[in-house]
């Protein structure tokens, strides 16, 4: 679902456990939020880009990439 947030995870090798570590959930809802629309709460959105990308735009980490009917 967030195709630049994805590769940036893998180019830094974070994992989905580092992130559920940091967000204080399981990696099964970290799983789910990162790959099912509007599941992802903005304050997690922010604490992500706080920790892991404090140089990277939230607009950029977080675009979701566009569904065509």
């Amino acid at each position: 679902m967030y195709r630049n947030l994805e590769a940036e995870l893998r180019r830094k090798g974070i994992t989905r456990a580092k992130l559920a570590e940091a967000l204080g959930i399981n990696i099964a809802t970290v799983s789910e939020k990162l790959t099912k629309p509007n599941r992802l709460w903005l304050y997690e959105a922010l604490e992500i880009q706080r920790i892991y990308f404090p140089d990277m735009e939230i607009s950029y980490l977080f675009e979701q990439e566009q569904v065509s009917a």
